[in-house]
């Protein structure tokens, strides 16, 4: 996989669940939009209308600590000595952007830097967030990406990872993936 320059977009579709197997669930999907762009790592998600969602009513694009209680997208991007960069993006366009020097083990919380969230709503109810990551926060050496998509009640991927439960810190599973130079 190849995250390209601007105009071209590397496409990830998350409808199948985090071990994948078919989502019972047949409404619950997401894509997700990669590019690179002159400031940053451009992140585009986009939802259908989520049944049940569970929404929050933090102000968009505000960083969100326990955005883990809420619907949303996580991708990891994973640097070639392991560490990896998460950022969750929730339907309602809140972020949470942290820094990993090995699974589960968070090393930086990126709390005095603000991110833009750009978030709209279409007329069919499809959410669409947008955030730029500066480069100088991605990694410099990207050697795989996974993205998660976490909605009723379901864990689901665009690459499959093992285990009995969803565990989403497995880049040692994660497709392979550079930034085209």
């Amino acid at each position: 996989m190849i995250i390209p320059k601007s105009p071209n977009v590397l496409r990830l579709s998350i409808g199948r669940l985090w071990n994948g197997e078919r989502c019972p669930d047949s409404r619950l999907s997401a894509l997700v939009e990669i590019q690179k762009t002159e400031t940053g790592i451009l992140i585009r998600t986009i939802l259908p209308k989520l049944p049940g969602a569970r929404l929050s009513e933090s102000t968009t694009g505000s960083r969100l600590i326990n955005i883990d209680d809420f619907d949303r997208v996580c991708l990891f991007f994973v640097e070639e000595g392991g560490q990896y960069l998460e950022i969750k993006i929730s339907a309602t366009g809140q972020y949470l952007v942290l820094g990993f020097d090995q699974p589960r083990q968070v090393v930086a919380d990126f709390s005095d830097i603000p991110f833009v969230v750009n978030h709209k709503v279409s007329d069919s109810g499809q959410t669409i967030n947008e955030a730029v990551i500066p480069l100088e926060l991605f990694p410099s050496q990207l050697t795989a990406l996974n993205a998660f998509l976490v909605a009723g009640n379901q864990t689901l991927a665009y690459y499959p990872v093992s285990g009995s439960e969803p565990d989403l810190h497995q880049p040692n599973l994660f497709p392979l993936a550079k930034i085209e130079e």
